[in-house]
Formats: C-alpha cells, sequence, structure tokens
C-alpha cells in the first residue's frame, strides 16, 4: 500500500522539484544511518510526504547538506535533516516490518518474512521510542487481517481501519493541530487503501485474493465486469471524497513553507498512478477492439 504520495514532477517547479528530492533523499540517508542497508530498502515517498509536511507545519531545524551516494555517485545532492524526517523514518521502518509479518502469515512469502527478520531489532527500538504509534500500527494490521479472512465488504470500516493507523501516525503532537493532523491522516489513509484495492483489481481476482472493491463491487453490479466504466466512476467518485476531505484538513494547518509541493502531491500527484493505469488500459482495450 505504499507509494501512491507522490508528487506530480511535471507540475512541479524546477526548485520545487530539488525541494523535494532534497527531502527524500534526506529520508534514504537517514534510513542508512540508523538503520542499515536493510533501513534504506524500506524507502518510499509516502513517508517522505509525512517528514516534509510535518516539518513545514512546526517550523523545526533543518539541517542542509550535499553529498553522494551510492544511488548518485557522480554528483553531489542536497539532502535535508530535521527530527521529523527521523521520525518519519522510524514510521516507514515499523510500517515496513508488520508488512512483511502479514506476508508472511499469509503466504509464506520467504523473501517477505526473512526481510520481516532482519528489521526485527529495529523494531522493537522503535515500540520503545514511539510505543502508541507501533501499537496503532501493529492492532489496526491485526484487525485488517481478520476483517480480510472474513471477507468483509463493508468499504467505511475497512478502508476506515487503515484510515485510523494513518491518522495516528500522522497526528504525532498531543497539542492544536492534532485534531486536524489525525483527520488528514485518517482520509489520506482510506484513500491509499481504496487506491490500493483498485490497482488490484485484476491480479486478485486472477489468484483468488481478498480484495474490499472486488467483492463490493461484484454484490453492487452483479456482475464479474468489475472494471466496467459504471464502477470506475463509482470507485473515482469514493476517491474523490476521501482526498477532498484529506486537503480540506490540510488547508486548516498554517503551512507556509512548502506548501505548494505539499499541494502538488494532494491534488494531483496522488492521482498519478491511477490515471497512467486507466489511460494505459483503455488503450489495451482500444487496440484489442480494432484488432
Amino acid at each position: 500500500m505504499f507509494g501512491y504520495v507522490i508528487p506530480n514532477q511535471g507540475e512541479l517547479k524546477v526548485r520545487e522539484l530539488s525541494e523535494y528530492r532534497g527531502w527524500y533523499c534526506g529520508l534514504c540517508c537517514c534510513l542508512n544511518k540508523e538503520y542499515g542497508t536493510m533501513g534504506r530498502l524500506s524507502l518510499n515517498y509516502d513517508m517522505t510526504f509525512l517528514a516534509l509536511l510535518l516539518s513545514s507545519l512546526y517550523d523545526s531545524p533543518i539541517n542542509s547538506s550535499r553529498g553522494r551516494c551510492i544511488v548518485h555517485p557522480w554528483r553531489k545532492h542536497k539532502r535535508y535533516d530535521s527530527a521529523y524526517l527521523h521520525y518519519a523514518a522510524a514510521m516507514n521502518i515499523i510500517l515496513t516490518y508488520y508488512k512483511c509479518l502479514d506476508d508472511w502469515q499469509d503466504d509464506h512469502n520467504i523473501l517477505h518474512g526473512g526481510y520481516g527478520m532482519l528489521l526485527h531489532r529495529a523494531e522493537k527500538n522503535i515500540k520503545k521510542e514511539y510505543p502508541k504509534q507501533a501499537e496503532s500500527i501493529k492492532s489496526c494490521l491485526e484487525k485488517l487481517g481478520n476483517m480480510e479472512k472474513n471477507l468483509e465488504k463493508n468499504l467505511d470500516e475497512v478502508s476506515g481501519v487503515f484510515g485510523k493507523l494513518c491518522g495516528d501516525i500522522f497526528a504525532k503532537e498531543d497539542d492544536i493541530w492534532y485534531h486536524d493532523l489525525w483527520n488528514m491522516g485518517f482520509y489520506l489513509g482510506k484513500f491509499i487503501y481504496l487506491l490500493d484495492a483498485w490497482d488490484d483489481l485484476e491480479q486478485d481476482q486472477r489468484d483468488g485474493n481478498y480484495n474490499l472493491l472486488l467483492l463490493f463491487l461484484k454484490d453492487s453490479y452483479d456482475s464479474t465486469d468489475v472494471r466496467s466504466k459504471k464502477a470506475e466512476q463509482y470507485v473515482k467518485s469514493i476517491l474523490t471524497e476521501m482526498i477532498s476531505r484529506a486537503c480540506r484538513y490540510f488547508e486548516r494547518l498554517p503551512i507556509v513553507d512548502n506548501v505548494e509541493i505539499l499541494r502538488n502531491i494532494l491534488y494531483s500527484g496522488v492521482w498519478t498512478k491511477f490515471n497512467k493505469r486507466e489511460n494505459d488500459r483503455r488503450k489495451i482495450k482500444n487496440g484489442a477492439e480494432e484488432g
């Protein structure tokens, strides 16, 4: 369920893209420094967004440096560091750990199970530092697992569990911004869960895996064609509602620094993969009809 909270790079100014990459590289370096190469492998865009959001909101001290890495060995790149970037790195690790644990329990995926074991020591240390978030992630993923086993079809309840998980991660501080951050994370989490289910529709149908939208759409439209135009429009309307609510709470936050980058991600970037894949599917379908 990672990799949806990304920027629409084509719509960013050169300076804004450079700034975003500085945070992405900063998270990568932080993961490597604190959790080693295995930690760096868990790098994702979603936690880059979280680091950028919280650092911009709380105006925390930010250090800037330039350096090379194994991915960019020839030219030095800008990278940022802040307390909230370290928090995002910790959340990145613990989310990856429990996802690997879930994959092992579900289908005994050896690769993911082994990777989870390598992250176990880091996970124990993070649980001590952030017990509230760690417990929320664990309990929410366990609840999702039980819902999946019971073939739960309620869109609001199932996606809401992942929404709660994200809300608890976003609302790090118990302060005046807790309510807005929690709700923003909650609706963004629901959006991510449902978008991931939509993306995996065909594969889950082929493999016989649980998919919330697959069950819901079959019941609602009484058809095996869960990719119908009507189904697509219905799912997009739900996704639009979820991201709109997330944006509503985002706009209540007094963010000035990097606000255009954050808006780019929330208003445009999160739709990048959805739009690309829907366009690809239309091309394949039109090509098949012409053939």
